[in-house]
């Protein structure tokens, strides 16, 4: 670690012995790595800490959210860096990311509080570009103090942020655990979609219900046309943006969205029916 950056650099972790050594290993330009563990029952804070990680245990009441664990992070973790940069297990930062990184968060640099990154997205070791909509900005660095996130599943940036975008790209391995760890998550993000989207289709304000994220509006129509949400995926992935000309892994991967989608409508049926009070 360089203690001479300014740089804080944080991981949210959940059961990631396998990923972890890779991503810790890119974050060694930043002053120091912080891991916050969701109680994984695996060697994930052993091997954080024999990094020479800070490891930190917050196991969220009524279930993980990104945008309120790395707001947990930035207030309970004593982060000595003027920016921090948050990053997956299953992600790497590469070095000339680490240098425009360094670069950016040199005092007086920017005014920006806070910056959104694009990932290269990694599957069976192909970079699904087109399939993914490279680039596709996500919130990672943020000025401590000037900055918090907001939003349940798919984090944004809170209103009133200054926020600028770095182009770099880092690599995420999308499937770096494998298909059953994939359909876990995907199982556990898509009854909170589902229960999302119901509440939104019976609320009276229902921009409430989504939040205030840019991308709102696309959003509200999702919710509004659910049943078509399956085949609109996959026809956006695999035919608008050209998923089809990246080949067998492109495929799957588009395939495995789909299915994604499908347990959101069938989720979206099963809690419409519950509240009616009938059988599923």
């Amino acid at each position: 670690m360089n203690s001479a950056s300014n740089i804080s650099a944080v991981v949210l972790t959940l059961n990631e012995a396998a990923n972890l050594p890779r991503c810790l290993a890119s974050l060694a330009f930043s002053r120091e790595i912080v891991v916050v563990d969701s109680g994984s029952c695996d060697a994930t804070a052993a091997i954080a800490a024999s990094l020479g990680a800070k490891v930190f245990t917050h196991v969220p009441d009524g279930g993980f959210q990104f945008a309120a664990q790395r707001n947990w992070a930035l207030d309970h973790c004593g982060l000595s860096g003027d920016w921090v940069f948050f990053l997956d297990a299953d992600e790497v930062a590469p070095e000339d990311l680490a240098r425009e990184l360094t670069r950016i968060c040199a005092p007086g640099e920017t005014d920006f509080d806070a910056f959104e990154l694009t990932p290269r997205y990694l599957f069976w070791g192909k970079w699904l570009k087109r399939t993914q909509g490279y680039p596709n900005w996500h919130p990672r660095l943020v000025r401590r103090g000037r900055a918090r996130f907001a939003g349940e599943i798919w984090e944004h940036f809170s209103e009133g942020v200054r926020v600028g975008r770095i182009d770099v790209p880092y690599d995420h391995y999308a499937n770096s655990k494998g298909f059953g760890d994939w359909l876990a998550r995907h199982d556990r993000y898509s009854t909170q979609d589902a229960a999302k989207i119901v509440d939104f289709l019976s609320a009276p304000d229902r921009g409430q219900v989504l939040g205030t994220a840019r991308k709102l509006r696309l959003r509200k129509l999702a919710a509004r046309l659910w049943p078509l949400r399956p085949f609109a995926r996959f026809f956006l992935m695999y035919v608008l943006r050209g998923g089809f000309l990246e080949g067998f892994a492109a495929l799957m991967f588009c395939l495995m969205y789909f299915f994604y989608e499908l347990m959101i409508v069938i989720k979206i049926i099963e809690q419409k029916r519950l509240r009616r009070g009938e059988a599923l």
